[in-house]
């Protein structure tokens, strides 16, 4: 009858009036408890204010229980304006509020996020007792506000389970893993039993920082204390084990839950589906009582995630076999398998299925093929989803933007991102990425990546190591020495040195600028370099000429016990290829196979064929291209026409271009270095002949070009250009050098640079 007549929060102050006037007040109090199980937002809000009611129409205050009472319905619903204003009451007319009445209001601030009016009505508490404390922390930790949480936490006169609950999980909620698993710790040195709460936080923490050992010894502290039988707590040690990669003893924990539930099976499921364990994951599967669509989602997506497309789609024919229909998730997963070509038919059959279930206005699966049809090129396609969505989310937008820039299509991509209302990391991130592949990808200078970076700075949206990867590759696309530094700069003041991407992108791009000392300095600064580190300095000796530096480079590597990879050996080869060292280079080529295992690419053919050609040996470096196991491409046969070139070998040369005019008959470069090979042989018919073979193909010379970037203005330099406006001080500065190296002993000069030099001179002058 009471459970009845508390349906409503008028009826149940009727009925307590009346059990009140004739002085039933265990009665009365009875049914104020059932209120709180049985009410509305707005029916709490209509309590509140009856109550009170209630008591002025009987001419009495309302005693510490009914005040402890409306302030806990008023924090169960949130009833802010109403518990402020019984606050309020309660100061005018100085009602008693003994401790569990005061603990209620701290707790009626706390759960309506007023952490500031919970602290202030906590010290003005003339007594206090453990809930008092503990709200307080729970309020504190539930905000996010862990430090705060944590001083007050440690200011406790005496503490019980449920303080260390609040404090252990609170930081574990908020991140905090390491310290959450601290504070367990010196819970259990303080002799404190956990409960399943505890153990919940502790092992959730565990599986965060991935510290499987510690993990499993919490988990002998669950099994001794038998919260083992404990569905929720079995489930979080399963999960526990399964991101831990360790499936072995999570199929242990799973079979100690004496009732298994949906949860349970499910972690189970995902955890080999995750782990790429589709067998395992295919068995658990058909051993579960009940498939509801969420395990069958969890099959598709392993299948997915595992590459074993064919399987996913396999399952969803058994899904509608099942009379189970597939969900938002299920198709999002399946488009996701569809970015490439090779399943564009299976990708049509998703998008008809959206159709048919009523989908195709969901925004995720929308969002998903906007994506797919970007990844595969169908660009039309994708546009035509995104224009008859009816909203648009950030996600939308993004997978948009991402579809023009997978497509090279970056004056679309930028439309779209100046219509975003919104833009975040990823966003700006892609938008950036895509004018650094247009820099790559074209003979076009511009440093619209690096302006676009700075922009992005001055945003509400921070850069993340990703931006500055990109920011700093397209200062080395550009030779942007100066700009490179001052992002560098940056890096350092937002705390990114320490990030080992960034590291390896300042290495590179210090390496591909020119300024190897730099490098050298960034290298030394990383306190565990990578293989990628590693390489990276290594290329940048061998790029910029340092070959003996880069020799003894490896020889440090190998002393550092560093894994070696086909990166590696390309600069090793052309190392060997600056230095002369032909001997030296054909044994690395040889052990790479031999004692590691690894088959030469096309790169170490071209590498092999370029330091047997420096140094003269022709024919040799011919014999290697004949003798490779894979088809040679143009770029190692220009390898030995540029050798030739040197060389003056027009027999080879003449050779070395038929294959490339065989390759790409509109090869320009080749004709033009073919024929100079035969200039320099005086062999004026066979130029004759190129020449007109070029007229023919319509081909042109493309001139030689480099540039430099000098305090943000770029000088680029074209070869038999000599339009620069500082050409006069640029030949001043060449003859200088010119007649500093003549000065030297001819030990120690440079013949390689003093020929350079040389050249200069004359291109820019004549």
């Amino acid at each position: 009858m009471l459970h009845w007549i508390a349906s409503t929060a008028r009826a149940a102050v009727a009925a307590m009036d009346n059990l009140y006037r004739t002085g039933q007040m265990a009665g009365s109090r009875k049914l104020c408890y059932s209120l709180d199980h049985h009410s509305t937002a707005a029916s709490a809000a209509v309590y509140i204010a009856s109550v009170f009611q209630l008591f002025q129409a009987n001419g009495v205050d309302p005693d510490e229980f009914s005040i402890s009472k409306a302030l806990t319905v008023a924090a169960n619903f949130g009833a802010m304006p109403e518990g402020r204003k019984l606050h309020a009451l309660i100061v005018k007319r100085n009602l008693p509020m003994d401790v569990a009445a005061t603990n209620s209001l701290i707790n009626f601030y706390c759960k309506c996020g007023s952490i500031v009016d919970a602290r202030n009505v906590f010290d003005e508490m003339p007594e206090r007792d453990v809930f008092s404390w503990t709200v307080l922390v729970s309020g504190y930790a539930l905000k996010g506000r862990v430090a705060e949480a944590l001083d007050l936490f440690q200011s406790m006169p005496r503490r019980n389970i449920v303080s260390w609950n609040a404090i252990i999980t609170g930081h574990q909620r908020g991140g905090f893993d390491d310290k959450a698993i601290e504070l367990f710790v010196g819970m259990m040195r303080e002799g404190e039993s956990p409960n399943y709460l505890t153990f919940l936080a502790v092992i959730k923490a565990y599986t965060a920082r991935q510290l499987l050992l510690g993990g499993k010894g919490v988990h002998c502290f669950v099994v001794k204390s038998a919260w083992v039988q404990d569905v929720l707590v079995g489930s979080t040690v399963v999960d526990m084990y399964a991101k831990c990669g360790d499936m072995l003893d999570a199929q242990e924990a799973f079979n100690e839950i004496p009732e298994k539930n949906a949860i349970s099976w499910s972690i189970l499921l995902t955890g080999f589906a995750q782990n790429g364990m589709m067998v395992e994951a295919e068995r658990i599967f058909c051993e579960l009582p009940v498939k509801s669509v969420i395990v069958w989602n969890v099959l598709i997506v392993g299948f997915v995630q595992n590459g074993v497309q064919h399987r996913a789609f396999g399952f969803l024919v058994e899904m509608f076999k099942n009379g189970v229909y597939p969900n938002s998730c299920t198709l999002t997963s399946l488009l996701s398998g569809c970015s490439s070509l090779q399943y564009r038919k299976e990708g049509k059959i998703v998008h008809s299925i959206a159709l048919k279930l009523g989908l195709e206005s969901d925004t995720s699966v929308c969002n998903s093929m906007i994506t797919m049809y970007g990844e595969q090129g169908n660009i039309d396609d994708a546009r035509h989803i995104f224009n008859t969505m009816n909203r648009h989310d950030i996600i939308t937008w993004t997978a948009m933007l991402s579809a023009h820039v997978a497509n090279y299509d970056v004056k679309q991509a930028c439309d779209i991102f100046n219509r975003m209302p919104d833009k975040n990391l990823i966003s700006w991130n892609t938008m950036m990425f895509g004018y650094l592949q247009e820099m790559r990808n074209s003979t076009c200078f511009d440093d619209e990546a690096i302006k676009f970076f700075y922009g992005m700075e001055r945003s509400e949206v921070k850069p993340d190591h990703f931006s500055y990867n990109c920011a700093l590759t397209a200062c080395s696309c550009v030779g942007a020495l100066d700009q490179a530094m001052a992002i560098h700069c940056r890096a350092l003041r937002r705390g990114f040195e320490s990030d080992i991407g960034v590291g390896n992108a300042l290495i590179t791009t210090y390496g591909k600028c020119g300024s190897l000392q730099e490098a050298e300095v960034v290298f030394k600064n990383i306190s565990k370099p990578d293989m990628i580190s590693w390489n990276t300095m290594l290329s940048a000796y061998s790029q910029n000429g340092q070959g003996k530096k880069a020799l003894d480079f490896y020889d440090e590597m190998r002393r550092s016990r560093v894994e070696l990879n086909h990166l590696t050996f390309i600069s090793l080869l052309s190392a060997c290829s600056y230095t002369g060292e032909v001997k030296r280079g054909q044994e690395y080529f040889h052990i790479m196979e031999k004692d590691y295992g690894m088959i030469p690419t096309k790169e170490h053919f071209t590498c092999m064929v370029d330091l047997l050609g420096r140094a003269g040996f022709l024919s040799e470096a011919e014999a290697v291209i004949r003798a490779m196991p894979i088809q040679p491409d143009a770029a190692v046969w220009g390898a030995l026409l540029g050798a030739c070139k040197i060389h003056n070998d027009p027999i080879i040369g003449s050779k070395a271009a038929e294959e490339i005019f065989m390759l790409e008959p509109d090869n320009s470069a080749a004709h033009v270095a073919v024929a100079e090979t035969f200039a320099a042989k005086f062999m004026w018919e066979d130029v004759e002949k190129v020449r007109i073979a070029m007229k023919e193909k319509g081909l042109m010379k493309e001139p030689g070009c480099s540039w430099i970037d000098i305090k943000n203005v770029k000088h680029m330099f074209l070869s038999g250009d000599n339009s620069h406006l500082q050409k006069d001080s640029i030949y001043e500065s060449l003859y200088q050098l010119y007649s500093n190296m003549i000065e030297e002993d001819n030990k120690n000069t440079n013949f390689g640079l003093f020929w350079l030099i040389v050249r200069l001179v004359f291109v820019f002058h004549y």
